[in-house]
């Protein structure tokens, strides 16, 4: 009888700080569930004044690129070229008409001008992947230099490629596994 009492209050025990390990761990720490970069863009606005009805050319935090457009529009993204300092380190082809890239979310009446805004994304987690490395091992050495994205779009009635060029951007690399919250 006493041995069934201690192994009853050892599983007692045991169950209660597995429980407060659990909860501890749940308030300080998390699970990436797989390698990926971010990214924060803040080269301003684009004004383009041979499109107008190309509202917003810009990177989402998740990698995603984010277009804003009106109908109709006649325009192409071509490719993406990721940029250290002047060197292409590589390319994205895209080569898809804007208005069959994928919805971002519903359509939104523009207060100011009353056009109907169509909002498309791109995702790009796979091309930064593929591009700066699954493990960092481009994204270290780009550290103490500049960072640059070209976004080239095509104008399919007048075959003129123009570049959008986004240069004030900053990525962060996260590894996949258990991270603790930095207090």
């Amino acid at each position: 009888m006493k041995l069934k009492k201690k192994l009853i209050w050892i599983f007692s025990i045991s169950g209660i700080l597995l429980l407060g390990f659990i909860a501890f761990i749940s308030q300080y720490a998390y699970i990436v569930p797989k390698n990926n970069y971010s990214i924060l863009d803040q080269s301003g606005d684009i004004r383009i004044e041979s499109y107008p009805k190309l509202k917003e050319v810009k990177f989402m935090y998740n990698t995603d690129l984010y277009i804003e457009f009106t109908r109709p529009i006649n325009l192409k993204l071509e490719k993406i070229n990721f940029r250290f300092n002047d060197e292409v380190i590589g390319t994205a082809e895209i080569n898809k008409n804007l208005s069959e890239l994928e919805d971002f979310a519903e359509p939104y009446i523009d207060e100011k001008t009353k056009e109907k805004i169509i909002r498309k994304i791109y995702p790009l987690q796979k091309e930064f992947l593929r591009i700066l490395g699954r493990n960092a091992e481009v994204y270290d050495s780009l550290e103490d230099g500049r960072f640059y994205i070209d976004i080239y779009i095509k104008d399919l009635k007048t075959n003129e490629t123009f570049i959008i060029k986004r240069d004030n951007i900053h990525i962060y690399y996260e590894s996949a596994g258990i991270k603790l919250f930095s207090m």
